[in-house]
């Protein structure tokens, strides 16, 4: 907490820099600690809490660009200036080079008193000059450029590390990995999926348009609403009484992908925090039953309280760690999800902390996880039954790989093309080996890749 002063700390700067450090220091989630932030404070105006938001995914997004920019018009290296006064640098930085709303004078000055309250008078000059160099100077940046390094050209302009930016151009091309780049800096869209035990789409759509909300329903997805102008979509009277959740299209094309149907068993093995869950259940329409399991206590607790205000009753749940083997008397499943733990590139639009979180190395790792947890959830699916294999990344190693060693350690299952059940809108986003695959820069929503696996039934062959 900053310590008081005579001058006056926009509370949505006070409160953005306060989430920056829980994220940056303690590895807290951006949009976990801003809800917690703004909860802790319920006289904020709107506009205070959209500044904050924006000053939060923004720094965390352009952080690579601002500290470009930074170093610029900084005679002290970056890395050697105190971790809070950086955060502040970078803060008054974003709002300098990004926001045309916010006046040059007013960043610059909240910006010094912020480091004047953190670290005295002598830090707050010393950011007062930097700040001040670079609102002279922005427009002469020299920015790097493409003909002398490609990769570090666009991982500076895009904001992303050297090593993605890298491997995106090798397995995209340039024109697709700059689409990428751009796509996932863009704030995602809010997408729901109706309560349909409640609502069917169009009554929602409706419901909530009359409300003031710019909603509307995605033909390539089914039963998804897509709203623009989201506002407090948490706080609605529509999402307290339990008519709809958020959750983005391609997440909701997974459950698709799974095919449930009324009275079957199902198991969603790595459920928090329980989108999935509740797609499913819906999908069962709350007839039959339904295996809610993660390793985490209290993240098991945020998938019963979404199914409790969505009044689902056939789920289950199970604290368990997939990677051991389940326990006897679970019995088999005719469909089993896994949405497995993985790099969760795909899902940096939401999460744009992401991008200085993974390293270069981590698939190798992530993937002998995803293995393991295929391998523990292979024994659980019934003959003729279903395993849906998904992760919110964009890294084939991830991905398709994963499915590929798994279909030659077990020779039971077989990768299973879903255009084969007839024509639907959704399976644009199938790839031609059969396998789903969403990418931000072609669709608006998040990037997955899923594929269906089947058990073969031995005995009927």
């Amino acid at each position: 907490m900053l310590p008081a002063g005579k001058k006056q700390i926009s509370p949505a700067r006070r409160i953005a820099l306060e989430v920056l450090r829980r994220v940056e220091a303690e590895g807290a989630f951006s949009h976990l600690a801003l809800n917690h932030a703004l909860q802790r404070s319920p006289g904020l105006n709107p506009a205070d809490r959209a500044l904050a938001t924006e000053l939060v995914y923004g720094t965390l997004r352009w952080s690579r660009r601002l500290d470009y920019a930074l170093a610029a018009h900084c005679h002290r290296p970056l890395e050697r200036i105190e971790p809070g006064l950086l955060r502040v640098l970078r803060m008054t930085a974003y709002q300098l080079l990004f926001l045309d709303g916010v006046p040059e004078w007013a960043a610059v000055d909240q910006g010094a008193e912020l480091a004047r309250r953190l670290r005295g008078r002598r830090a707050a000059g010393f950011v007062n000059g930097v700040l001040r160099a670079l609102a002279r100077g922005q427009r002469n940046i020299d920015w790097p450029d493409a003909d002398g390094d490609l990769v570090r050209h666009l991982a500076v302009r895009h904001s992303f590390p050297d090593w993605l930016v890298e491997y995106w151009l090798e397995e995209l091309g340039r024109e697709q990995c700059q689409q990428l780049l751009e796509a996932l800096n863009r704030p995602a869209s809010a997408w729901l999926r109706p309560n349909t035990l409640r609502i069917v789409p169009a009554g929602l759509a409706d419901l909530l348009s009359a409300s003031g909300l710019q909603v509307q329903q995605q033909a390539e997805i089914p039963g998804a609403l897509k709203c623009q102008r989201a506002g407090d979509l948490a706080g609605s009277a529509a999402h307290q009484t339990g008519l709809f959740h958020l959750q983005d299209g391609a997440a909701q094309l997974v459950c698709q992908l799974l095919d449930p149907r009324p009275g079957q068993r199902l198991l969603d093995a790595c459920s928090a925090p329980g989108g999935k869950t509740a797609t499913l259940a819906e999908l069962l329409e709350d007839r039959g039953e339904l295996f809610a399991v993660d390793v985490n206590p209290a993240r098991l607790a945020l998938v019963r309280g979404l199914t409790e205000r969505l009044g689902i009753g056939c789920v289950k749940f199970f604290v368990h760690d997939m990677s051991q083997p389940a326990p006897h008397g679970w019995g088999s499943f005719d469909r089993v999800l896994l949405d497995a733990p993985c790099s969760s590139l795909g899902v940096i639009r939401r999460h744009p902390e992401v991008k200085w979180r993974v390293a270069a190395g981590d698939a190798e790792h992530l993937s002998r996880q995803q293995l393991a947890l295929l391998d523990n959830c292979a024994g659980l699916v019934k003959p003729d039954g279903l395993l849906v294999y998904s992760v919110c990344s964009l890294d084939r190693r991830e991905g398709s790989e994963v499915v590929e060693k798994f279909l030659q350690r077990h020779p039971e299952f077989e990768l299973v093309d879903p255009r084969g059940s007839g024509p639907r809108p959704w399976y644009r986003f199938v790839q031609p080996r059969g396998w789903l695959m969403t990418w931000p820069q072609e669709f608006d929503c998040d990037g997955f890749f899923a594929a269906r696996l089947r058990r073969r039934n031995q005995e009927a062959g």
